[in-house]
């Protein structure tokens, strides 16, 4: 079991975060308030795929998401197939977003959302349940907003030379 800086025990970081996810994305909120609800299982999945790059990844947010289909009763699938693409993506970009500025790496955590949003609304939409309102993407944008809370976490590397010569 290995260890982070502080001494806690990854797994156990990692489980603790996804769980307070789950918990905070199936929390109730007023009616009016529902498509502003930030998506905090795509904010976890970034930040763990920037964090350990090799210990967490597709196969893990695959199951993330699995397990919030599970618990939301909705179409089974969708989250998982949505944070699965999250999570390929943010590997792709991942050395590119260690580099960037916080602003940057909002816009990319909102298009990153904003994915994930459109990817389950999309396989609701052809399970049936249709929706005619862009609103859904509201949450992309409060996700961007509550990224600075993630990104104090998350590894920087500022060297333009570290870049290049990591393989």
């Amino acid at each position: 079991m290995r260890a982070d800086e502080q001494g806690a025990p990854l797994p156990f970081a990692v489980a603790a975060t996804a769980l307070a996810a789950l918990l905070a994305s199936l929390f109730p909120l007023p009616v009016w308030l529902q498509p502003a609800r930030p998506n905090w299982l795509a904010l976890v999945v970034i930040f763990w795929i920037l964090r350990l790059p090799h210990g967490f990844g597709i196969g893990s947010a695959w199951l993330l998401g699995l397990l919030m289909d599970g618990l939301e009763g909705g179409v089974l699938g969708r989250h998982a197939l949505a944070l699965s693409v999250v999570a390929y993506a943010t590997i792709l970009l991942r050395r590119r977003m260690l580099h960037y500025s916080l602003l940057q790496q909002m816009l990319l955590v909102f298009a990153l959302c904003a994915a994930d949003q459109v990817l389950c609304h999309w396989v609701q939409n052809l399970a049936g349940h249709a929706t005619s309102s862009l609103i859904f993407l509201m949450g992309s944008l409060t996700s961007a907003f509550c990224w600075p809370l993630f990104a104090f976490g998350a590894p920087r590397e500022r060297s333009l030379q570290s870049w290049r010569s990591s393989p």
